[in-house]
């Protein structure tokens, strides 16, 4: 088998935790995922000499996804360590209405998971399909958990909710894109900090 370095480790890890992976699955993933750094403010893309999609597994860092509409620039969703991002391939034909795109709120250390490598998996793994299952599982969750966060009425509440299932990263965001995941204006979400700080005096 291949030398396994940390990066491979935290993948590896990662994967074993939501199924047990055999020698052959670690081999190729060794071989065909990769580590890349990324800047803090870049924007996040497939690299260059990749030729198709790819997602990306962060080991360290906050990335946040976004879109642009009639020229406002609007957060669609904030992760950090230890979670799977990227272009999410649609099985049928359905366009996005939107592109979405990816940008490092800190310097970033990313693995890259080439959809070549994952066909492969589900080519010569039929039990990887189970990790995709698990996978869309997580996945589907936390789309509810950002739907019903946009659809409290209450700014205060969305930002307790918030501080609530995410309180390693409250603070790593910058405010504006914190406020604009809300769904808030900065000036209300800094009264929101000041109010809860002052609170807990």
């Amino acid at each position: 088998m291949a030398e396994i370095n940390d990066d491979n480790k935290a993948l590896i890890r990662f994967l074993n935790n939501l199924m047990p992976l055999s020698d052959e699955i670690i081999e190729l993933a060794i071989q065909q995922t990769f580590n890349i750094n990324v800047r803090k403010n870049s924007i996040i893309t497939c690299p260059k000499e990749q030729t198709d999609d790819c997602l990306f597994l962060i080991l360290k860092g906050i990335i946040r996804g976004f879109i642009i509409d009639e020229g406002k620039d609007i957060t669609a969703w904030i992760v950090a360590e230890n979670t799977l991002f990227g272009n999410i391939r649609n099985p049928g034909v359905l366009k996005p209405t939107y592109n979405e795109q990816y940008q490092a709120l800190e310097d970033t250390d990313l693995i890259v998971l080439p959809y070549s490598f994952i066909d492969k998996l589900y080519d010569f793994f039929p039990e990887t399909n189970i990790l995709a299952r698990k996978l869309l599982a997580i996945n589907y969750h936390i789309s509810q958990e950002r739907s019903i966060l946009s659809r409290i009425p209450s700014a205060e509440s969305r930002y307790k909710q918030f501080q609530e299932g995410h309180p390693s990263i409250k603070f790593r965001v910058p405010l504006k894109y914190l406020a604009s995941y809300l769904g808030m204006r900065v000036e209300t979400l800094s009264r929101l900090r000041k109010k809860a700080k002052d609170d807990k005096n």
